[in-house]
Order: C-alpha cells, then sequence, then structure tokens
C-alpha cells in the first residue's frame, strides 16, 4: 500500500528538501504517513504526480 505514493514523497523530498516536502503535504492535503497507508489506485497517483511535478517544476516520471 502507498509504495508509489511514498516513491513520490521521496522524489520531492531529494529535489525541493523537508521543507520542500512540507509544502508538498500541504498543497497535496495528505502527509507522508498517510500516503504510505493509502492504496496505490491510478486516479490518486495521477494526482499525486501531477502536483509533484508542477510543485518541483518537471515531468517525475524519469525518477519513479
Amino acid at each position: 500500500m502507498g509504495v508509489k505514493l511514498g516513491k513520490i514523497y521521496d522524489i520531492v523530498t531529494n529535489k525541493k528538501g523537508y521543507g520542500g516536502r512540507m509544502q508538498f503535504a500541504q498543497k497535496i492535503g495528505v502527509s507522508k504517513n498517510k500516503a504510505l497507508k493509502i492504496k496505490d489506485t491510478d486516479e490518486i497517483v495521477r494526482k499525486f504526480k501531477a502536483v509533484a511535478a508542477d510543485f518541483i517544476g518537471e515531468n517525475i516520471d524519469k525518477f519513479l
């Protein structure tokens, strides 16, 4: 559960640091701990990827 969402959080953290991770959590409305417990549905993964890409300024598919 939440494997892909956790990877997206890791990408954001690597690109923007811990402070960036906190900002991403505010934008997405889900903490990393909660994201790790959510089922990776296509819809949720698409939403996380879109917000993450917008937040870091590049497509994250190449990092997944």
